[in-house]
């Protein structure tokens, strides 16, 4: 009899704990939609009722300081312009690296919309504004940079050709004012994939300006702050893996054998080598297993913001079929592609061109990216490289960001 009424005040307990959570959550839900509705009608009237302003608004993908947007800022300050100067955050306290003289707000805040709202020009990195559903005034002038350069892997638009992607293609031809290329092929991608009758101006990449500086003090200062950072010595040279972002694929870095990777370094190239690991900003918040219990040697940069530093203090770049290698193929330094699932992803993202097309050795394996790197012809790589980019007709030239400011001063004056 005891033991029935135990379990009867088991039962009503349990009920009552679950009633409570399905109430709480039902309550959650009701606030959330709540606030959605009034964030909305908030966008709806901000967008209707505030005046634009002469200033400049930065987005990236990232929430980091960091890409196209993060160069034009810099040039920007460094011409000393008399306009405001808005960077969003997506973290409440921005770190030591952004200037003190960006304006900062944080993403999704009613702040942050009214900065949307009133700013004459909106500068991105990925489709963020067409997303929000933020009514475009005419008088403001989105640019759109995106975050790669003559990339193999095939942009979103020319692969998700569902109703959403459909309905995001359209809000990128009526929104976007610009498109910054770096080059001819990818001007072609611009107007083949969202942005169909956009205006594309041949500009170059502003991130790339930084692999043509010629001020020794100042690639030393960046150079000092990665290694610094990394906590890696500064008389090590870099080997940097750095995989590209799959969908459903366990991105892992197993395949890599660090001590024979590292000897075929030091046997190929000599001095002493560290191996970097840089795996997808998406993966942030789930870092890989394989990080556990690294060898000195190895280095986990997943959480670096500005990979363009990286790449800079890189001497010998491996990916898959990430783009950043081909912003690193304009400092000629030593590049390989680890052939990792080329079937399954030409199947579900595609490539323009096909990987043989590029200059890099491509190895199927770590055994065989080892005999790639013992084997590696500088002189032979070097005229693949000049004939790649100049088949691409890339223009990057270490003056990107001037020639985006020029324009940005234009449309504020007119």
């Amino acid at each position: 009899m005891f033991s029935i009424i135990i379990r009867i005040f088991k039962i009503i307990y349990l009920l009552i704990i679950r009633t409570t959570k399905a109430v709480f959550c039902l309550i959650k839900k009701i606030i959330r939609y709540i606030n959605k509705a009034v964030t909305k009608i908030a966008v709806l009237i901000y967008s209707l009722f505030i005046p634009v302003e002469d200033k400049v608004l930065f987005l990236t993908y990232q929430g980091d300081y960091t890409c196209n947007p993060q160069a034009i800022a810099e040039e920007l300050l460094a011409q000393k312009v008399d306009f405001p100067l808005v960077w969003c955050v997506k973290n409440n306290i921005p770190n030591s690296d952004y200037p003190l003289e960006l304006r900062f707000v944080k993403y999704g805040t009613h702040s942050f919309y009214r900065e949307i709202a009133s700013s004459r020009i909106i500068i991105e990195n990925t489709n963020i504004v067409e997303r929000l559903g933020i009514a475009k005034k005419k008088n403001q002038y989105l640019l759109q940079t995106w975050h790669g350069s003559l990339g193999i892997k095939r942009l979103d638009g020319d692969v998700v050709m569902g109703a959403k992607w459909k309905y995001l293609s359209k809000k990128c031809q009526k929104y976007v004012d610009y498109c910054l290329s770096n080059s001819t092929f990818e001007t072609e991608v611009f107007n083949t994939s969202y942005w169909k009758n956009v205006p594309v101006l041949l500009t170059g990449h502003a991130r790339n300006d930084i692999f043509f500086i010629r001020d020794i003090d100042r690639i030393n200062k960046i150079k000092k702050k990665v290694f610094n950072t990394l906590n890696i010595s500064e008389d090590k040279k870099i080997f940097l893996y750095a995989p590209t972002h799959r969908d459903n694929i366990d991105e892992n870095i197993d395949e890599l054998d660090y001590e024979k990777l590292k000897l075929a370094l030091e046997i190929r190239f000599g001095g002493k080598w560290q191996i970097v690991i840089r795996l997808h900003n998406r993966l942030r918040k789930k870092l890989n297993k394989s990080f556990v219990n690294l060898p000195s040697y190895v280095t986990n940069a997943t959480m670096y913001e500005n990979m363009q530093e990286i790449l800079l203090c890189t001497d010998v770049g491996v990916t898959d079929y990430s783009s950043w290698i081909f912003d690193y193929v304009l400092t000629k330094k030593p590049g390989f592609i680890l052939n990792n699932g080329l079937k399954v992803f030409e199947s579900q993202r595609g490539f323009y061109y096909p990987l043989n097309e590029t200059p890099f050795s491509i190895s199927d394996n770590c055994d065989e990216l080892i005999t790639a790197i013992k084997d590696f012809n500088e002189k032979e790589y070097i005229i693949k490289v000049d004939d790649f980019l100049k088949a691409r007709g890339c223009i990057d030239d270490g003056h990107a960001s001037e020639r985006i400011v020029d324009k940005i001063k234009e449309l504020i004056i007119t």
